[in-house]
């Protein structure tokens, strides 16, 4: 049979129950720091077949010195048991608030079942039966935390090339070849996640400034969003191919700025009467923004559009806004008032007044 790992996601931790605890979205389960014990009852884990055989559980662990973790494991065909003549599901049994701590841990210590103390990676060899039921258990005050749960059932790579009388579950050689398998499926687990952390649709937002910096593209800074930088470096390749070109430039606007905007070059500005446009170079941009931008914002998004520019080019970032426009067909009374439009500032020696129309 080949070997099935099943994940313990948030959708079984909500039908879980627990103690002392708390848990995200990303289900990863919180010690409360105030509380001396911290239980968590699984809802089992259904394997779909009779009599299956359970491998392994291990899950990432961080607990205070003063911390011992406990756990218990079993596992059953049945999914009922009768209790004073009445059948009740073990999951409820498990997870009901109403049953105290000491009924569960009778029934979570019966025969077959398996305790294990301070570790979180553990063998459940021996254990059989379609549902296997979980149970964690931590003493002592302190924060902590435990993350990626996951259970393993199925065949063992490294005690399938050994003859029958070697199998026999328990015993010290198999324990002992467990352990090297064990290393070899968590490396193969990590290899096959290669495919999804290369790919900038799936992988984690940490690595999104990594793969930029691979591609010549500087992101410090927290201007970008993830979506934004996902989408940035995802189009950095044909970004690259137009840099030095006022079409790179228009591209990396709309993606990181998502306002209107206007790119004006130096012989644009010449013709607009701009008398201190005679001294720019014939490579200076400057660049109207809608968006309102902080200093820390402005600083960052010059720093990236440098990245694109030609080699003797000045860039200048200015904001502007909407002008005010009153139609042929609105009526003032004595009492009205035109409020006066706010003129777009370029710099301080050089306003656009209502007569000036910008071109692109």
């Amino acid at each position: 049979m080949e070997r099935t790992v099943y994940s313990i996601k948030m959708n079984r931790l909500r039908q879980s129950y627990g103690e002392g605890i708390s848990m995200d979205e990303n289900a990863v389960i919180y010690l409360d720091e105030n509380v001396n014990d911290h239980r968590l009852y699984l809802k089992s884990i259904d394997a779909a077949e009779e009599d299956a055989e359970w491998g392994r559980l291990y899950f990432n662990m961080q607990l205070s010195e003063e911390q011992v973790i406990y756990i218990y494991a079993f596992a059953s065909n049945d999914k009922s048991i009768t209790i004073d003549g009445e059948e009740i599901l073990i999951d409820d049994l498990l997870t009901s608030s109403n049953i105290s701590d000491d009924t569960k841990k009778i029934y979570m210590k019966r025969p077959g079942a398996l305790r294990f103390v301070g570790k979180n990676d553990v063998l459940l060899f021996g254990l059989k039966g379609r549902y296997l039921f979980l149970s964690i258990e931590i003493m002592g005050e302190g924060d902590g935390y435990l993350s990626r749960l996951k259970v393993e059932r199925g065949s063992d790579e490294f005690m399938d090339a050994f003859p029958e009388i070697y199998k026999e579950n328990n015993d010290f050689f198999r324990r002992y070849m467990t352990v090297f398998n064990s290393i070899y499926n968590d490396f193969s687990d990590n290899t096959d996640k290669l495919p999804k952390l290369l790919d900038l649709d799936q992988c984690p937002d940490m690595l999104l400034p990594v793969y930029a910096g691979w591609l010549g593209i500087d992101v410090q800074g927290d201007l970008l969003t993830p979506e934004t930088l996902r989408i940035l470096v995802k189009e950095a390749y044909s970004i690259n191919r137009m840099k030095g070109t006022k079409a790179c430039l228009k591209r990396i606007l709309e993606i990181v700025v998502k306002e209107q905007f206007l790119i004006l070059e130096s012989n644009q500005m010449k013709e607009y009467g701009d008398s201190k446009a005679e001294k720019d170079g014939v490579f200076d941009v400057t660049i109207l923004i809608k968006k309102q931008l902080s200093e820390t914002e402005r600083y960052q998004l010059t720093y990236l559009l440098e990245q694109f520019l030609p080699v003797r080019c000045r860039l200048k970032l200015e904001n502007f806004k909407d002008s005010g426009i009153v139609d042929s067909r609105i009526y003032l009374d004595m009492n009205a008032q035109v409020a006066g439009t706010e003129n777009a500032s370029l710099d301080d020696m050089m306003t656009l007044d209502n007569y000036v129309v910008l071109e692109e």
